[in-house]
């Protein structure tokens, strides 16, 4: 099944125009296009649903909500992730739960045990782990994962349209906090992408 590249481009760009428009509008407005945007995680773009169902499930459980972390697990299975992708998907969130926040000289070491992690065997592929692992940075707020994630994520093949798409699942499950973070997602993706 082939997907016409023009569509996924054209949604990566009114994704774009619409994050441009709301710092226009009033809040309104603004909350109207955040309910725009949070449904884009349930349509079919670049990324495959059952990878945005992945990284759904990953947000749900850095977020720890029970409820979410059902629902999303059930989602992923229906969508055909194996026990297998949501063990690895667990583990990326007990990977990311650990992060070091102030202290560099732990960051340094967290960053070279991630890249081991991320290169080593698993059911999920290094990008896939690498957007995962961006959701949860999202919703956790935490910038230099963000940027790590991003980087990571292109070096794997992955483009900015298809990192974009990992934004409105945040949207959608975080809300307003994940909102805070696109000018630190989209600075990264303009960053690495060159």
């Amino acid at each position: 099944m082939s997907r016409n590249p023009n569509t996924s481009a054209d949604s990566a760009s009114s994704f774009l125009q619409s994050i441009r428009k709301a710092h226009a509008y009033g809040i309104g407005e603004f909350l109207e296009i955040i309910s725009e945007l949070s449904q884009e995680s349930t349509k079919k773009g670049r990324l495959g649903r059952k990878t945005k169902e992945l990284v759904t499930f990953g947000i749900a459980l850095g977020k720890q909500c029970e409820r979410c972390i059902c629902i999303h697990a059930d989602d992923a299975r229906k969508l055909g992730a194996s026990r297998e992708e949501l063990e690895q998907v667990r583990k990326i969130a007990l990977f990311l739960r650990s992060t070091p926040h102030d202290d560099e000289h732990l960051w340094k070491t967290w960053k070279s045990a991630w890249k081991q992690f991320v290169l080593g065997k698993g059911a999920l592929a290094t990008h896939e782990r690498e957007l995962v692992a961006l959701g949860i940075s999202i919703i956790m707020q935490h910038r230099k994962q963000i940027r790590l994630h991003v980087k990571q994520a292109l070096k794997f093949g992955r483009n900015g349209a298809e990192i974009i798409e990992v934004l409105p699942i945040a949207l959608l499950m975080d809300g307003a906090p994940a909102l805070s973070q696109i000018p630190h997602l989209i600075k990264a993706i303009e960053k690495y992408s060159h």
